[in-house]
């Protein structure tokens, strides 16, 4: 797999978002990319790219009430920074399709969404034998992480090469059949949702500015 060095490319991403945060947080307007660099960004809501079998697959689980199957407040700067990290052509993106309400964020689990995960990635394992497989979620969709690796054998766990969670409701707790090594993740300390309440506030919908972080994370464990 084709690796690229880190450079001001990335560092200017890492000042990208669509989210607008308090200005602690350093966030500025995609205005101060390169339009060569912006013209390779994606901020698509929908990703289904599991078949292509690229070097690295991410299946992303996007938060309650988002867009399509990624969504945008995180899913898309994080793709956007691991395509800048390692290569574009070598990252695929799949999203779990299911419904992310508030209802199903309430009632704790989305039992019919964990199997779904389950099933992406066990497809991934048999399709893609040889690519390296990143697992990633959103608040509700990072909790949706933790439920459907349950569903996973450790035999097929041990192809997971990565797992990084943003703003998880589930913070701290272990994953099952995948080692504490390979997991990372993103909670700030004034995030209530982190501390699996139904409080959410501004600094829950900032999660963007901890995607090149994620990127150069998944970019140490994948070779």
């Amino acid at each position: 797999m084709k690796i690229f060095l880190l450079g001001p490319a990335l560092l200017g991403l890492a000042a990208a978002s669509p989210v607008q945060y308090v200005g602690s947080r350093g966030l500025t307007s995609m205005s101060n990319l390169s339009d060569s660099i912006s013209k390779r960004l994606s901020f698509s809501d929908t990703r289904n790219q599991l078949r292509e079998c690229r070097p690295v697959t991410v299946m992303f689980a996007r938060g309650t009430t988002e867009s399509g199957n990624v969504g945008a407040v995180v899913g898309p700067p994080f793709f956007n920074a691991l395509g800048l990290a390692i290569g574009d052509e070598n990252v695929g993106v799949q999203g779990v399709e299911y419904p992310a309400t508030i209802l199903g964020y309430l009632e704790g689990e989305d039992a019919a969404g964990a199997v779904t995960l389950a099933s992406l990635i066990e497809q991934a394992v048999s399709l893609c034998p040889l690519t390296q497989i990143v697992l990633s979620g959103y608040s509700q969709g990072a909790r949706l992480v933790h439920h459907g690796v349950a569903h996973i054998s450790a035999s097929v766990a041990e192809k997971v090469a990565a797992v990084v969670l943003f703003g998880d409701p589930y913070d701290g707790r272990p994953l099952p059949n995948i080692a504490a090594t390979k997991v990372k993740t993103f909670c700030f300390v004034e995030d209530l949702i982190c501390k699996n309440t139904i409080v959410a506030d501004v600094s829950h919908l900032a999660y963007s500015v901890y995607a090149v972080p994620a990127a150069l994370f998944v970019k140490s464990l994948c070779s």
